[in-house]
C-alpha cells in the first residue's frame, strides 16, 4: 500500500476523549503526527465529521476533521495548528 501521508506518524497508544455536542466520548489515539491522528474506538457511527480532540479531561482543545472512517478507527486531519485552551 502508497504511504499518503505528508508526515510520518509515530505509533502511540494514549487515551483521550472526542467532545461533540457538549459531550465527552472515549478513544485511544494510536498513531498521531502535526497532522494528524489515527483514533480508536468501539464504534465511530455516532461521531460528527468535526470535532473537537483533548488529553487532559477537556482543559485543551485541538479541532478535528474526518479524513476516513471504518467501524472502529477514524483518521483525522487537525484543523488548527495547536492545542487551544478550552476555556
Amino acid at each position: 500500500m502508497h504511504e499518503r501521508r505528508r508526515v510520518r506518524r509515530t505509533k502511540v497508544y494514549k487515551c483521550a476523549k472526542i467532545s461533540m455536542d457538549g459531550t465527552l466520548r472515549d478513544c485511544v489515539v494510536r498513531d498521531i503526527s502535526s497532522l494528524g491522528a489515527r483514533l480508536a474506538m468501539m464504534s465511530t457511527c455516532l461521531i460528527p465529521d468535526k470535532f473537537g480532540l483533548t488529553f487532559d479531561a477537556a482543559h485543551t482543545m485541538r479541532g478535528c476533521r474526518v479524513a476516513w472512517r471504518s467501524a472502529t478507527e477514524i483518521g483525522v486531519e487537525f484543523c488548527e495548528a495547536a492545542f487551544h485552551s478550552a476555556a
